[in-house]
């Protein structure tokens, strides 16, 4: 992956992002990663990538293919445009490919390996740990939420959400307290 990355955005040549991205989806499929959290994976990047290829269309060149209103596509900035989209496009296939077949706590020697700071990867690992706790204790109280009427209409599911987001900070930060207290009693730093 690394090296997948390294020759993307080192060479930055569209051809040789279009086919590592063909060999990273190929490696994707053969895999056969749950395809829910492919599509997710796949889905929300597609956003900023799309700004970021508008933003190059709109902002550079000289030869006009399009005009809206105010707002001129340029044929340049397309181009440019899409051969950043190819590169975001690669490194995410890729790193798809990655993550989602990987185990975390392989990921994480991986890192430990390649000599990333151990903070950050400890760092990492609480987060990864209490992600899913934060989830489900999230799915929990929209569950009650929705049990005593928070969600029947609009307004009140957006209060709701909004008083269960509180929540799930006020107690993740007290959890925080509590294992930073623990982890002092125990040696840590």
């Amino acid at each position: 992956v690394i090296a997948a990355a390294a020759l993307n955005v080192g060479l930055a040549l569209p051809a040789l992002s279009a086919w590592l991205m063909a060999v990273g989806a190929g490696i994707l499929a053969w895999s056969r990663p749950p395809w829910r959290s492919t599509a997710i994976f796949l889905v929300i990047p597609l956003w900023p990538t799309l700004v970021a290829l508008a933003g190059f269309a709109i902002g550079f060149g000289v030869t006009p293919v399009a005009s809206l209103w105010h707002v001129t596509l340029y044929r340049e900035g397309l181009l440019l445009g899409g051969a950043v989209a190819l590169r975001i496009w690669c490194d995410i296939v890729w790193l798809a490919a990655l993550v989602l077949t990987t185990p975390f706590s392989e990921l994480l020697q991986a890192l430990r390996w390649l000599r990333v700071p151990a903070i950050l990867v400890d760092t990492l690992a609480m987060m990864y740990r209490y992600a899913f706790f934060l989830h489900e204790e999230f799915v929990r109280m929209r569950t009650a939420g929705q049990s005593r009427g928070g969600w029947c209409g609009y307004a009140r599911m957006v209060r709701t959400i909004g008083r269960i987001t509180a929540q799930i900070f006020m107690r993740a930060f007290d959890r925080s307290e509590r294992i930073s207290c623990a982890m002092f009693a125990r040696g840590g730093q």
